[in-house]
């Protein structure tokens, strides 16, 4: 027990860390893991020490159907929606009132914060985007570069100080900004009101009377110049500042301070800031990060003025230089003051319109600026009602205004809205897209300057901060031109965008009680594309959204990416990281950044719960160079305004530039312009990576050839389905009808009945000996006929090797011989075979097949050597060995390796059991001689507490190469297998999809591959194959297999937990019941593997996308740490939420729970293995499963799925047989209603113990911990 209870502890503290210190594949760590203590005290304003503490508020969403307490909601809701048929309300509460409200028949969520998918001379590109993204040959051949386009990107705010991208900021006819708060950061207040009598010659004198009422405090004039009365006496003058960081952190909205020292307006009674009323208006912007590169507060005194019609402000005066010294005082020698000047006379006034908006300080007059506090001219929404009716009231009980989205500066001058980025994320997505390569920068410190072009850099953005979950929808409405008027949405006529961008994403999906795809933000995603789904003039806007983080697994693209209209994107590697900042003198990394477009090992894959093919393209994702925030944090500082920035959050962005490129060239073509076309060319024109379409999608987004195609150049062609929409839309509208859609606002949310073209085959859900059919269409838009073959391939298996050996702890490197540098173990892939004879051993022939298109390469390891189990707290000393493949060449012919020989072709390195990592034509990708490196992270970390400083040790691991190729798929029968297609016209062909009788149920994948002289398409193809359930007491048992195969198959799982990752990352499977018996009304399922190791968490979806059952719920963690499940450690210094317990609730290798079955229609059970015991790549799962009815006493039927060795090469050819089995032959009958009884027993105990647990915590325990 006292193990339990310290890892209880340190679990329910987790939950108050944050996720911010990235982990990124194994041993690449890209920020500091230790939290900074942040200084909320200044030295320009007083406050007080306690009030930014944790409180008792917190965000959430509310929904109901009956609005009975009308006056509550009123009275303390940020923003909602209302109508006869129910209400959605965002509201900040005490845990109190939201279990109140539950308590009344309230439906409550816990809003929670964004996952953003988180690494005269010539000038080179550092970053490669434009040229792997060939937008640079677009340019140069259609004289393309987004202009004309605008892109929403939805993230943590823009940061538009660097000069690379300030000129990308969208503006409307007036030219002012178009910025978006929908989080409500960035309200400034400035309701400190300081009066100047000004004669008749408009000279300022000393005024002795009473100031007017209601003014804080008057100006004086001395020689030393004009000065607002601020120390009145030396009280001092109190200032109500606006709190950017609740409800994080302290118990209001609003706080006080109080200013001490006059500031400066003026050098004499005639020259002065000029108050045409002569009020002037005081401010204090308080703001910055709680975490991250720019954890540090930021104080900027500002003053706002009438300078044009009295009464009207207009211009905003803060004073950078006083908030430099303020910002970066920490560095100052012991004894020395800052030097503070509390002048606004030497400041530039900031106008908006004038297009200098930007709050930025050049602190030692050198031409660049140093300092940065953001962009003048937000409309911010009013989240907790602090200024009603738009005025400068402030409410003393957060009082809602019904979401008021406030001007971008008030004309009475009591606020102004300001757009700020301090994590940098949204800012690196926007420089992604639209950096136009002017500035230059020493990346790898060798003196060498680098340039750095986005993709489209003459695109427009529009930045939409939303952090939070809540906001992100008002974000996408906004975007999409909708308004919020009287509690409902109503199109403006004319989307405000051409595309949605949007490098973030929800995991731990459990706490919306819906998995990706069916949830209410990926079907809002859904209609928000499609046209006309809103409104009869609605035409769509195009959504782009990171696939996430979370690979290698299958099924870990996370909500709202999993949105089968949206286009979601993975991440494919780009390698010139190598050499930079900390992978400099790194002998893992190798040499040279010459290699890239691999496959990244944390892209997350599909599918999703629906079954559709998932993601839709790739791009560059590991990693890359952008501009960023040029707010530096020490006076002295010579660093450069730049990031190495990766993930699917850079890749995003990528596609959304390429969107913008294209949408400029149909335009200059005329052609019509929606959310499918541009799918669909993109799609088409894509690259072929040679994977699978669960891993790639269509492919490598290439903006050049869709180019080509929209202008007509010979041999290039687009290709289209009418039956994946229909076949989505039959499963989605249920789940949309059951939306009560004008709660959120929408007197019509529908997806539409009409055709939707699609690239993607999505064949629907079939029961075995089923058809599915589809038309598609072939677009020739060049002058001259074109002949095209159809045929369905999909990967298969051409060979495995292995090899097995044991890790040597920190080698050095002959040529970096450092302390704390260390080497890979080194393998030759010629070696990973088992060695019969002596002579193999040194057989060093070509290892890969002249005939594969795909090679993936794995290291396995078991759990004992992962985690030591006798630790005393659970997850607190692991380690692992991360993989690398190089090309070697031996410059010196020695014969030995050095790290001056090695280029880097791609690399891999979860925290768990089993590595992966894939390289695309194998064969062309060595000029040398094919080296893995099986790399023994030196140290051991701890899921709490990040690296332990402790050396790790040797482990024995099996290394294997899986070698793939293309061949033909038998499921898919097309009318005809050339088809020609007349000069700019159309052709269609009929396709026939008949799932073999004996498959077992789950998602199965192909590809239609479209082949004409110059170009080829590759169709991504699913379907999923249902089991039937037609009668009472029918037992279902689909045995599992062992499988050489790491690729997506049915009845087995793949090694992919990563503790450093997010609550997605495992390998998930789908099993589909139709129920089609209304008399049944329950199921009881047991799930059971060969590892005691391995963990495998269920979730079970009904007919109407609801997660009706979990063999890990999360009960009491769920109710009062909004914990998504049982098994859930939590996130951590170390762990972005990876990290799981075993719970299990039968025995070690098995699991069983109970599902209730209140309508026919179709189940689909989730199955998600969240530890893996590392004994092989693959573990076989084996399902058994009972439909009855409990009172009914009918004949049992048993469908049984046998698999054996013989097949295992094509996972089509499953036997499938159904017999009648009497009662006495239903040997597991008994045993198996037992499992669920002792299940529940297990499964309440443990229950009983974690509450037991979490109410006996001692302080001094967890003072322990940490």
């Amino acid at each position: 027990m006292p193990k339990v209870a310290i890892f209880f502890s340190i679990a329910f503290l987790s939950t108050v860390l944050t996720s911010s210190y990235a982990f990124t594949s194994g041993d690449m760590i890209f920020e500091e893991s230790i939290p900074k203590q942040i200084e909320f005290n200044s030295g320009i304003i007083k406050i007080d020490p306690d009030f930014f503490v944790e409180n008792n508020f917190k965000r959430y969403l509310i929904f109901g159907t009956n609005l009975q307490n009308s006056s509550f909601f009123k009275n303390n809701s940020s923003y909602g929606i209302r109508s006869d048929g129910g209400f959605f309300y965002v509201a900040t509460l005490s845990k109190n009132s939201a279990s109140s409200l539950i308590s009344q028949g309230y439906s409550v969520i816990e809003d929670f914060k964004l996952d953003f998918h988180s690494t005269d001379k010539d000038l080179i590109d550092a970053s490669r985007i434009a040229q792997i993204s060939r937008s640079d040959i677009a340019q140069k051949n259609y004289g393309v570069t987004g202009n004309g386009t605008t892109i929403a990107i939805i993230d943590t705010g823009v940061d538009f100080s660097n000069p690379d991208i300030q000129h990308s900021l969208a503006r409307d006819d007036k030219n002012h900004p178009i910025m978006l708060d929908p989080d409500g950061q960035g309200i400034i207040l400035t309701n400190a009101t300081f009066f100047a009598f000004i004669d008749k010659d408009q000279l300022i004198r000393n005024y002795s009377k009473p100031i007017p009422p209601a003014l804080t405090s008057s100006t004086y004039v001395t020689k030393q110049g004009v000065f607002l009365d601020i120390s009145q006496g030396g009280k001092g003058t109190e200032i109500s500042i606006y709190n950017s960081f609740f409800p994080q952190l302290g118990s209001s909205i609003i706080f006080n301070g109080t200013l001490f020292e006059d500031m400066k307006i003026g050098q004499d009674s005639r020259n002065y800031i000029k108050s045409k009323s002569g009020v002037y208006h005081l401010g204090i912007i308080y703001q910055g990060a709680l975490e991250g590169p720019l954890a540090r507060i930021q104080v900027v005194p500002v003053l706002v003025v009438d300078s044009l019609i009295s009464g009207v402000y207009d211009t905003i005066i803060p004073d950078l230089s006083t908030s430099w010294e303020d910002y970066t005082r920490f560095d100052l020698e012991k004894g020395q003051e800052p030097n503070y000047d509390f002048d606004f006379t030497d400041e530039r006034p900031i106008v908006l319109g004038s297009g200098k908006e930007f709050l930025v300080y050049d602190s030692n007059n050198d031409g660049k600026n140093d300092f940065s506090a953001g962009t003048f001219g937000a409309q911010v929404l009013d989240v907790y009602g602090v200024m009603q009716n738009k005025t400068a009231y402030i409410d003393d009980t957060l009082k809602a205004v019904s979401g008021t989205l406030l001007p971008a500066l008030d004309p009475d001058g009591k606020f102004f809205g300001l757009m700020t980025d301090f994590i940098g994320h949204g800012t690196s997505t926007t420089a992604t897209i639209t950096s136009r390569g002017i500035e230059t920068y020493d990346i790898y410190n060798n003196t060498k300057r680098f340039s750095i072009t986005g993709v489209a850099p003459d695109a427009k953005i529009i930045p939409v901060k939303a952090l939070w979950f809540g906001d992100t929808v008002y974000g996408w409405l906004w975007a999409a031109g909708f308004d919020n008027i009287e509690y409902e949405w109503k199109f403006t006529g004319k989307p405000r965008v051409d595309i949605i961008s949007n490098s973030w994403g929800v995991s731990n999906f459990p706490s919306l009680k819906a998995p990706p795809g069916m949830d209410i933000l990926s079907l809002i995603l859904s209609v928000l594309v499609t046209p006309h789904s809103l409104d009869d003039d609605y035409p769509g806007v195009t959504i782009v959204s990171s696939a996430g983080n979370s690979g290698p697994g299958y099924g870990t693209i996370g909500l709202p990416t999993a949105s089968p209209y949206g286009i979601s994107v993975g991440a494919t590697t780009n390698n010139v990281f190598v050499g930079y900042g900390p992978f400099k003198d790194q002998p893992r990394f190798g040499n040279t950044t010459s290699n890239y477009n691999e496959v990244v090992d944390f892209s997350s894959r599909g599918p999703g719960v629906i079954g559709d093919p998932k993601p839709d393209l790739m791009s560059i994702g590991a990693y890359g160079f952008t501009p960023s925030n040029i707010l530096k944090l020490e006076k002295d500082s010579s660093d450069e305004s730049f990031s190495l920035f990766g993930g699917t959050s850079m890749a995003a962005p990528i596609v959304s530039g390429s969107i913008a490129v294209l949408i400029e060239g149909m335009k200059k073509q005329s052609q019509d312009i929606d959310p499918f076309t541009i799918k669909n060319i993109l799609m088409s024109t894509a690259t072929d990576l040679k994977n699978d379409p669960f891993t790639q999608g269509s492919g490598l987004v290439n903006v050049s050839s869709a180019l080509d195609y929209v202008n007509g150049k010979d041999g290039l062609f687009i290709v289209y389905n009418d039956a994946s929409h229909r076949n989505i839309k039959k499963i989605l509208d249920p789940v949309i009808d059951k939306v009560n859609s004008t709660a959120i606002g929408f007197e019509r949310f529908q997806l539409p009945s009409s055709s939707i073209p699609m690239t993607s085959w999505f064949a629907g859900h079939l029961f075995p000996g089923e058809r599915s059919s589809a038309t598609f269409t072939i677009v020739n838009p060049s002058e001259n006929e074109i002949i095209i073959s159809v045929v369905p391939k999909k990967l298969s298996l051409i060979t495995k090797t292995e090899f097995s050996g044991t890790t040597i702890v920190q080698q050095q490197d002959s040529i970096l011989n450092k302390s704390g540098i260390y080497t890979p173990n080194y393998i030759k892939l010629s070696d990973v075979k088992q060695h019969s004879t002596l002579s193999e051993f040194f057989d060093e022939k070509d290892p890969i097949p002249d005939d594969s298109s795909l090679m993936i390469l794995n290291v396995n390891f078991l759990f004992d050597a992962f985690m030591n189990k006798a630790s005393d707290v659970y997850a607190d000393d692991f380690k692992i060995a991360s993989l690398y493949l190089y090309d070697w060449l031996d410059n010196n012919n020695d014969t030995k390796i050095t790290s001056n020989e090695l280029s880097l072709v791609n690399r891999a390195g979860s925290w768990g059991t089993v590595q992966e990592l894939r390289v695309t034509d194998p064969n062309e990708k060595f000029e040398g001689t094919p080296l893995v490196g099986v790399y023994p992270v030196p140290t051991r970390f701890s899921y709490w507490l990040g690296d332990t400083k402790m050396n790790s040790t040797s482990m024995d691991y099996t290394l294997s190469a899986s070698y793939y190729q293309k061949e033909k798929w038998s499921v898919i029968w097309s009318e005809s297998q050339t088809i020609t297609v007349p000069p700019k016209d159309v052709a269609t062909v009929d396709m026939t999809l008949v799932a073999p009788t004996d498959l077992q149920t789950g998602v199965y994948q192909g590809f239609l591959t479209f082949e004409g002289e110059k170009h080829l398409v590759n169709t991504p193809v699913s379907f999923v194959i249902k089991q039937l359930v037609d009668q009472n007491d029918s037992t279902i048992i689909i045995h599992g297999k062992q499988s050489d195969d790491v690729l997506y198959g049915n009845g087995y799982v793949k090694g992919a937990f990563d503790m450093a990752n997010r609550y997605m990352a495992g390998d998930w499977r789908q099993y589909y019941f139709g129920i089609q018996d209304e008399s049944i009304n329950s199921a009881a399922i047991e799930l059971s593997w060969t590892s005691d190791d391995t963990n495998i968490a269920v979730f079970v979806i009904d007919p109407f996308g609801q997660i009706v059952q979990t063999n890990v719920p999360s009960g009491v963690f769920g109710h009062f740490l909004e914990w998504p499940s049982l098994d859930w450690l939590g996130t951590s210094i170390f762990s972005q939420g990876g990290g799981f317990f075993p719970v299990k609730n039968k025995d070690n290798t098995s699991t069983v729970l109970y599902v209730p079955i209140n309508q026919i229609g179709t189940y689909t059970l989730l199955i998600h293995s969240t530890l893996f015991g590392g004994n092989s790549t693959t573990e076989p799962i084996t399902l058994a499963a009972k439909f009855t009815n409990i009172s009914s006493q009918i004949e049992q039927v048993e469908t049984e799925f046998e698999l054996n060795d013989s097949i295992l090469k094509d996972d089509s050819n499953i036997v499938y047989k159904t017999k009648i089995i009497p009662d006495d032959s239903v040997v597991s009958d008994l045993s198996f209603n037992l499992g669920i009884t002792i299940g529940l027993i297990v499964g309440a105990t443990i229950g009983i113990t974690i509450l037991f647990i979490i109410r006996q915590k001692h302080e001094e325990k967890l003072n322990k911990v940490y």
